[in-house]
């Protein structure tokens, strides 16, 4: 009976072994997702959530208006790539020396090889690359429509942009009720408002080239990893006041954020594969920011505005709409 016991033993050794190997390949790979992914992640919270509003005023019952509008935000390089060490991970190894700097999804290609060991066999991935971009705009389209008790609905689409193999589109939903009405009675010295908005940012990433787990004999691969699908979750709350002088509205905001990402990669299915999508559900925690929003529009007639907003945070992000009230 000694010796079934002992191959019995030895074989459970070997796939816990094994397992071990590939838990702490996964752990690190997220480690890298996540330094990857972050910047984006903040950026989008930054975008989404601005140009929203030009006056804490909310439109009356039933009344509707349309407004064009484009976000632009700059990408500082310091945001573009992150550091790491080996120190980092428990089985991943930088390739020719202990640490490396590494593009997040912004920065450019990535250049440098990582190597792990499973069962014994050594295999090898090269660092994700990035967009490569300084500066991200996109535009949309929004309506808004004046409910009861000084409550306004918000709907807000940015049609897909493109940007080389990569896409992104957005969508929101946002309401704003007016707290004036329960300090003031007809005369109004400014503008006071609750607010809360919703967005979902899709972003499909394609890599310029597949991400392969393969062993560096050149055998079989563990994984092909041609791109990942993000969805970015942002949930901002806060108040904003406004004050009407002559033609000139000027507005200010203070923002709380709840965001949170889903993950998912693209490529061959396999085992490994489908345990990394797995492993991906980790990287779902929820982060809180705050941002500041400071605002200007004119009146161009009495049913267009230009709207100018800035918002700071994470990130800096610039906002221009034109709004055109419908009835």
């Amino acid at each position: 009976m000694k010796k079934p016991l002992l191959l019995l033993t030895l074989f459970l050794s070997a796939n816990l072994y094994a397992q071990n190997d590939v838990e702490n390949v996964l752990s690190d790979i997220l480690f890298i997702l996540d330094g990857y992914n972050q910047p984006a992640a903040e950026a989008s919270v930054m975008q989404t959530s601005g140009g929203w509003f030009h006056t804490a005023r909310p439109l009356g019952l039933y009344k509707v208006n349309l407004a064009v509008g484009i976000g632009g935000l700059p990408f500082p390089s310091r945001r573009k790539r992150f550091e790491v060490s080996n120190t980092d991970f428990s089985n991943l190894r930088i390739r020719g020396g202990e640490r490396a700097s590494i593009p997040t999804t912004i920065g450019g290609r990535g250049l440098t090889f990582f190597d792990f060991e499973i069962e014994g066999e050594t295999y090898e991935f090269q660092a994700f690359s990035g967009l490569d971009t300084d500066f991200f705009a996109y535009p949309y389209i929004q309506s808004q429509i004046g409910l009861w008790k000084e409550t306004e609905l918000t709907l807000r689409y940015a049609p897909q942009v493109t940007i080389e193999k990569t896409n992104y589109a957005v969508y929101g939903a946002s309401l704003k009720h007016g707290l004036s009405q329960y300090f003031f009675e007809s005369d109004r010295s400014f503008e006071l408002s609750l607010f809360v908005n919703y967005s979902l940012s899709d972003l499909n990433l394609i890599y310029d080239e597949p991400l392969d787990l393969e062993p560096t004999d050149g055998g079989a691969q563990l994984a092909i990893v041609t791109g990942s699908l993000i969805d970015f979750h942002s949930v901002n709350t806060g108040v904003v006041a406004s004050k009407l002088y002559g033609k000139w509205t000027l507005s200010t905001a203070v923002n709380y954020n709840t965001s949170w990402v889903d993950y998912r990669l693209v490529g061959e299915e396999g085992p490994f594969f489908n345990l990394f999508n797995q492993a991906l559900t980790r990287l779902s925690d929820r982060k809180n920011t705050f941002k500041l929003d400071l605002g200007a529009a004119y009146q161009l007639s009495n049913r267009w505005n230009l709207n100018t907003q800035i918002s700071v945070g994470d990130f800096v992000n610039f906002n221009l709409s034109g709004v055109y009230l419908l009835n």
